[in-house]
């Protein structure tokens, strides 16, 4: 049996005001920084990396589990978005444990999935 391999935590190289970040728009900078990253960690231990939506025990009040059923969790949602108020991006009480299709449900990308994109017709070149 393989023990799981934590990932390691870049050094903080500089302080950021994320709030101030945030609302100038730099959303892909916090989703990479360390801060997020030791935040994600807290949460999906706090959930036991259970998906919540799945699990009955979370949802948005427009979206609704179609079965209770367990899963793996993978990703941290905010519930409150962080566009919105970025001075909770950083609050462990507005980050929920999701698994992956669990978060495209909530953020209605699951709707586009069953679309395929068209193939472009190239001309035949004798």
């Amino acid at each position: 049996m393989e023990i799981p391999i934590k990932k390691k935590r870049r050094k903080r190289r500089k302080y950021y005001n994320w709030v101030e970040e945030i609302a100038k728009g730099n959303t892909n900078k916090f989703y990479h920084s360390t801060d997020w990253d030791i935040l994600k960690e807290a949460v999906l231990k706090r959930d036991k990396y259970e998906c919540q939506f799945f699990a009955g025990k979370w949802n948005d009040g427009k979206h609704f589990p179609n079965k209770i059923k367990p899963v793996t969790a993978t990703m941290v949602h905010h519930i409150k978005p962080i566009k919105e108020r970025p001075d909770l991006a950083l609050n462990i009480n507005n980050c929920i444990s999701l698994s992956f299709e669990a978060h495209e449900i909530i953020e209605e990308r699951h709707r586009w999935a069953w679309r395929k994109k068209k193939k472009s017709l190239t001309k035949e070149r004798w």
